[in-house]
């Protein structure tokens, strides 16, 4: 099959990222991929994998772009492809207007994919309109069907993003040197039961809700010890401020660390008695939770969250009701009494690839 992608832009990042394994497993499962994008420093790497590209503005503003529709649906016809699979809000409403003008009997199958929800706007009518409709987790879905559900062709399907079971292999040990290095850095971690936070570091995001739970914990017990994983936004010292302020507030002092960004995500997942992913309703990324469960490392989240949808699969003793700092200290407590397997399966990019491509067979067969 051959299936066009379309992608706002391929620039470094979470997104950019997604676009490149995605469409390079599919690729390695026997598709033709074709890519449009608004370009970026990711074009090369994926040329260097035999990947057509075509630069086109996807990502500018529908009202100033009704040459650009027209070229689009040239480019599209031209393509012959069986499906066209579009990513984001306004490349979906530019790609569906390219789509309609085209001619019903021979223009490709259309697919386009929710990863979040933004407040209902007329800009979605390009997102509700494929012929199939992917959500990125339940919540998405639901949202979809709750805000738009007369105007959906079919409900939409839940394949979430995956990640590499290669990257996350837990089959490789973790370096005995990585550990020594580890702990000469931070020797307060010796003999400690690491929890493990990764995620947005604003106190009004989920890292206050951790910091409660972990000062609930650390009352109780002397070996529990709180790592907090990610990048301050640069300059933004008041942050920086009010986390210090609370961590004293909460007699964390001593008790946690802040480790920044860090590209040894592997070794701690592996390394941590639990992993807190925690995130706002609706929340459509679920791949740390994931990263942590490959690597055999116990999960708690939130059920209203794509991470829940994974645990709901995977590890449904992490499933959480969103709630006060006490249910967290709780679960956390009795994981770490009461270690349990982990595991992941069904999440990685081979098997989200695969049911993506039923979907595509599904759609081209229905038209044929």
């Amino acid at each position: 099959m051959r299936i066009v992608q379309v992608w706002p832009e391929l620039e470094p990042g979470d997104t950019g990222k997604a676009a490149l394994d995605f469409v390079q497993e599919l690729s390695r499962q026997g598709c033709e991929p074709i890519v449009i994008s608004a370009g970026g420093a990711l074009v090369a790497r994926l040329e260097l994998h035999g990947i057509k590209h075509i630069q086109l503005p996807v990502n500018k503003k529908p009202f100033l772009t009704t040459r650009l529709v027209r070229r689009l649906a040239k480019t599209i016809a031209g393509l012959q492809a069986d499906i066209v699979h579009v990513q984001g809000r306004l490349a979906a409403l530019l790609v569906w207007r390219a789509w309609r003008s085209m001619d019903e009997t021979s223009r490709p199958g259309l697919v386009t994919h929710a990863d979040c929800i933004q407040p209902p706007s007329r800009r979605d009518m390009g997102l509700i309109s494929g012929e199939r409709v992917i959500a990125a987790s339940s919540g998405v879905a639901g949202q979809l069907q709750e805000h738009y559900g007369e105007k959906l062709a079919a409900p939409a399907c839940v394949i979430p993003r995956g990640i590499s079971a290669k990257e996350f292999d837990s089959s490789k040990p973790v370096s005995g040197q990585w550990h020594l290095r580890l702990l000469n850095s931070y020797p307060q971690l010796e003999g400690k039961n690491w929890w493990l936070f990764s995620g947005d570091l604003s106190l009004d995001g989920e890292l206050g809700a951790f910091l409660k739970g972990l000062a609930h914990a650390a009352d109780r017990r002397e070996d529990i010890f709180g790592l907090v994983v990610g990048e301050q936004q640069e300059g933004d010292l008041r942050n920086v401020r009010e986390l210090e302020l609370q961590v004293q507030e909460l007699g964390l002092e001593g008790r946690v660390l802040f480790l920044g960004a860090r590209r040894d995500m592997r070794e701690l997942y592996a390394s941590s008695q639990l992993l807190f992913s925690l995130a706002r309703p609706l929340d459509s990324c679920g791949k740390n939770a994931m990263a942590a469960l490959a690597m055999g490392c116990p999960v708690v989240a939130y059920k209203d969250t794509c991470a829940g949808d994974v645990l709901t699969h995977c590890f449904s003793q992490g499933v959480i009701e969103r709630g006060g700092a006490d249910a967290l200290s709780e679960v956390g407590l009795a994981l770490t009494d009461r270690p349990l397997k982990a595991g992941l399966h069904s999440f990685f990019h081979e098997d989200l690839v695969k049911q993506t491509i039923n979907l595509y067979r599904e759609l081209r067969d229905a038209s044929t």
